[in-house]
């Protein structure tokens, strides 16, 4: 039910966006993702290609809200045992940021949000699954290329934190993309 609202509410705010004229922007980016939990860096590796989609819409030149949706889907093996391991998380995200211009092709935004995982995770016979909500923060530079087409280099980092049979477990952390984004 939660990704049913969370995926109705990132349309709305595209179908408003493309009401409004330059207000909307989308952007797609791929991100390297290090996870922030170590036990989930032992089983599934370092670090983790992170796609993500986000939609934007400007309240003033400066101020705009945004929501947006990431995933990651790994496999991986148990530390002792060497058994096959499987991990699908998906984040859903909604904020509010702030943008500027450093010239008339490089701009910078800064942005505060929350985020909604939700996990399933598949090991030895067994699944455990949830969802944790948390905070993430985003910093990124701008380059106009083309038009309303634009270039982002972007740098966050999610967390969020839940308990599964007693042990906690940190979805999320720190992450860099590039994306392309186009503003209607």
């Amino acid at each position: 039910m939660r990704k049913i609202l969370s995926l109705l509410f990132v349309l709305s705010v595209m179908v408003v966006g493309l009401r409004a004229g330059e207000q909307f922007s989308a952007e797609v980016f791929g991100s390297l993702l290090i996870p922030g939990d170590s036990g989930y860096k032992d089983i599934y590796g370092k670090s983790m290609f992170y796609p993500e989609i986000k939609a934007g819409y400007a309240l003033s030149e400066r101020f705009f809200i945004w929501a947006g949706y990431g995933f990651l889907c790994r496999k991986g093996e148990t530390p002792v045992l060497n058994l096959e391991a499987k991990s699908n998380q998906h984040f859903f995200s909604l904020g509010a940021g702030y943008r500027g211009k450093l010239s008339d092709k490089l701009g910078y935004e800064a942005a505060l949000g929350l985020v909604m995982v939700s996990y399933k995770e598949e090991a030895m016979g067994t699944s455990a699954s949830g969802s944790a909500f948390g905070l993430r923060a985003d910093g990124g530079l701008s380059c106009a290329l083309f038009g309303p087409v634009f270039a982002v280099a972007e740098l966050g980092y999610i967390y969020s934190s839940d308990k599964v049979e007693g042990e906690t477990v940190k979805p999320g952390g720190f992450k860099a993309g590039l994306g392309l984004g186009v503003k209607f």
